[in-house]
């Protein structure tokens, strides 16, 4: 039997990457196709956890996952799969970056970071070449909708799977959630434990233009503008994003569409900044859902009451960025070994409200009825305790 995985992103199949560096047998259920959805359309701006992007758990997390990306451009070519050092710069003034000459005069002089801890990929080429790599290593890929799981007490025994209107059970050792913001769709799966009942976060809608000269100054672009456009130069096109929105997920990712609306506003934010933008060809303009988690954390742990499963999901506007670590974790974790890195701050298990109730009581008086009706406070006050003096400081000044 294999460790089967459900779900096609970079969390995913990285997973089946790793399991299969280890001589694990692989099955991965997609509902519509490898990088459907948000892996095969994001962005790719890649940060070290050293560059002051990031703090804490999650800086810790992106310093692996920043490495693993220099593996993987080792591994298939960085020309192949679109990896380079970048800079990057954002609307403002320093008065001391000077910025490329395809940028707006003037405006963006802001420096946000430079090749020593940042870099690019261009998702849709990696995704490619894992999916390619992991197939010729023998993963097996099923087109079809997981829908539950068959339990013998406490072990996964198979994944309940819809293919065609026809139901059917695939035996497994272990299992690894890997379905981003269709992750909430397990708890179902899982009723006595503890997973995000929530898992999505904002949409973006992206466009893509023919432009090649925006790239070749490798400099990545933050307009601060009202639609938070971020463009991104790649060697063959110029990728820009923006327009976060919250309307609802549909089941399949397929049926997911940018708005006209959207793509004009992110056209003309990206315009203000590279005016030659105004004369190239947009190629495509694509529309996709961040996964997300209720404390807005990635959720990378071994599913609590259960003793072969695995869910990584919630990597957010990070999850190219971190999707190989979290993949990597994962695939540990389903092969019974220790994660490489510390992944304790996104232990699903953090869901769980019922130990909170002791904590509280323990708190000063001034913070008990407050915390008592935000569990989501009381867990950050549980996680960084000295935190709790500096909130009762604010709250009696």
């Amino acid at each position: 039997m294999a460790t089967v995985i459900v779900g096609g992103g970079i969390v995913g199949v990285t997973a089946a990457h790793y399991l299969l560096k280890k001589g694990r047998k692989v099955t991965l259920i997609e509902k519509c196709a490898i990088a459907c959805h948000s892996s095969g359309k994001a962005g790719g701006f890649l940060t070290d956890g050293d560059s002051g992007w990031h703090s804490g758990s999650i800086a810790h997390l992106a310093k692996r996952s920043f490495a693993l990306h220099e593996d993987l451009a080792k591994e298939f070519g960085a020309d192949a799969i679109g990896h380079r050092r970048v800079k990057c710069l954002g609307q403002g003034r320093d008065g001391s970056t000077a910025q490329p000459a395809w940028l707006a005069s003037g405006q963006y002089q802001k420096d946000m970071g430079n090749e020593t801890g940042l870099a690019q990929v261009t998702p849709y080429k990696l995704m490619d070449a894992l999916k390619d790599s992991i197939v010729k290593r023998g993963c097996e890929i099923i087109i079809g909708k997981a829908t539950g799981v068959e339990m013998a007490g406490s072990t996964v025994t198979a994944l309940k799977v819809s293919q065609d209107g026809k139901e059917s059970s695939l035996p497994c050792t272990s299992l690894i959630l890997g379905m981003g913001a269709w992750a909430s769709e397990a708890a179902e799966w899982f009723p006595g434990s503890t997973l995000p009942r929530r898992t999505v976060s904002n949409r973006y809608t992206s466009v893509i233009w023919d432009d090649v000269e925006v790239g070749k100054d490798a400099t990545m672009v933050f307009t601060m503008g009202e639609d938070h456009t971020e463009i991104y130069p790649r060697a063959n096109e110029c990728y820009a994003n923006g327009c976060p929105t919250d309307p609802p997920l549909p089941d399949n990712p397929m049926e997911i569409e940018p708005p006209q609306d959207e793509i004009d506003r992110v056209k003309a934010e990206s315009v203000a900044a590279v005016p030659r933008l105004k004369d190239a060809t947009v190629i495509r303009s694509t529309a996709c859902f961040l996964a997300g988690s209720e404390d807005h954390r990635p959720v990378v742990g071994r599913i609590p009451k259960t003793e072969n499963a695995v869910i990584a999901c919630g990597g957010g506007c990070w999850g190219i960025l971190n999707g190989p670590a979290m993949g990597e974790a994962a695939a540990a974790l389903a092969a019974g070994e220790e994660p490489p890195l510390d992944i304790s701050a996104f232990d699903p298990l953090r869901f769980d409200r019922s130990h909170l109730s002791a904590f509280i009581k323990g708190l000063p008086p001034k913070l008990t009825a407050l915390v008592a009706q935000h569990p989501e406070l009381a867990e950050a006050l549980r996680q960084d305790p000295e935190k709790i003096a500096a909130l009762v400081a604010m709250m009696e000044d």
